[in-house]
C-alpha cells in the first residue's frame, strides 16, 4: 500500500504544491513519476489493467478501487483523488 500511496501522493505532488499532510521531495516524485512512466508502456498517459500489472502490482491488487469511473484505466486524476482520501481518513 506504500507505493501506491506514494504514487498517489506523488502524482498529487506534481500538480501541486502541496499534498495531504506530507511534502515529497523533488527526488521522491522524480523517483515515483519515473515509475509511473516506466508502468505506462504505450506512451498515452494513463495505466490499464495490463500495465498495472506487469510494472505496479500494488496498484493492480486495487485496480478496481481506484478506476473510480470503471473505465479499465487510471489516471492521474483518479490518483490524486485516491490521496485525498487517504489524507482525509488521517485527520
Amino acid at each position: 500500500m506504500s507505493i501506491l500511496l506514494a504514487t498517489a501522493l506523488a502524482l498529487a505532488a506534481l500538480s501541486s504544491s502541496a499534498c495531504a499532510q506530507r511534502q515529497l521531495s523533488d527526488a521522491q516524485r522524480q523517483k515515483i513519476l519515473e515509475r509511473w512512466q516506466a508502468a505506462d508502456r504505450n506512451g498515452d498517459g494513463v495505466i490499464d489493467r495490463a500495465e498495472a500489472e506487469a510494472g505496479l502490482p500494488r496498484i493492480y491488487k486495487n485496480f478496481d478501487t481506484l478506476d473510480t469511473d470503471g473505465d479499465g484505466r487510471l489516471t492521474p486524476e483518479e490518483l490524486r483523488a485516491m490521496a485525498g482520501r487517504f489524507g482525509e481518513r488521517r485527520r
